[in-house]
């Protein structure tokens, strides 16, 4: 049978070098190349498009970090699989990763033989994650689920995640990275959550935050 082939991606060498000697304990795998970075293995990728089944991508990258990555390779390379291994056990991550169209999620303090069968379970075409993040996401779909009982005043989800950081006294950029969108988006989601409470200013969105039970008061 031929072996997986795997291109890995991790801006860290003394990792990959890790996780390379781990792999060539097992015959089944092969790890074809690395990259240090989401664009340096979307540029491979492009001119070797044929040698790769796998992809082990890191999140915490320069230059493109691995859930972009992760969303231009799924849409642009139709078999090639994505398993993330990270160190990111926070749900806002993980959530991320499944919307990019990662195929599993593994955290990095995982033994090998959980990063084995991960490997193993995408590449024939399943969906792997770890016992620890499943955990995470069902604990998150069960509080949500608690919150949805919550009057939100027309506010969508997103929304009220944002009124949630700005009235704990985080700055557009900060939401931004928070909630993986653009500075822009936290703009228009800031704007529409104003019109739709008519409020005129951050103060009354504060006082609205603290009614509702978004933010705490020491």
């Amino acid at each position: 049978m031929d072996p997986i082939r795997i291109l890995l991606t991790d801006d860290h060498l003394i990792i990959r070098n890790g996780i390379k000697q781990m792999l060539k304990r097992h015959k089944q795998f092969k790890v074809v190349a690395e990259a240090g970075s989401g664009i340096e293995a979307i540029n491979y990728l492009d001119k070797n498009y044929n040698d790769i089944d796998v992809v082990l991508m890191d999140i915490d990258m320069p230059e493109m970090n691995g859930i972009d990555a992760t969303k231009v390779i799924t849409n642009s390379f139709e078999n090639i699989k994505v398993l993330v291994l990270s160190v990111h056990n926070e749900e806002p991550y993980i959530k991320s990763v499944i919307d990019a169209g990662a195929s599993g999620y593994a955290l990095k303090d995982a033994d090998t033989s959980e990063i084995v069968s991960a490997i193993e379970s995408i590449a024939s075409g399943k969906k792997y994650f770890s016992s620890e993040v499943s955990n995470i996401m069902i604990d998150s779909l069960m509080n949500k689920q608690k919150e949805q009982t919550i009057e939100t005043d027309g506010l969508t989800e997103r929304e009220v995640d944002v009124i949630k950081l700005v009235a704990s006294g985080a700055t557009n950029k900060e939401v931004s990275d928070k909630l993986f969108i653009s500075s822009r988006t936290v703009e228009t989601h800031r704007r529409n959550i104003m019109d739709k409470l008519g409020l005129n200013n951050l103060a009354e969105l504060i006082k609205y935050a603290i009614k509702k039970g978004y933010v705490s008061v020491d």
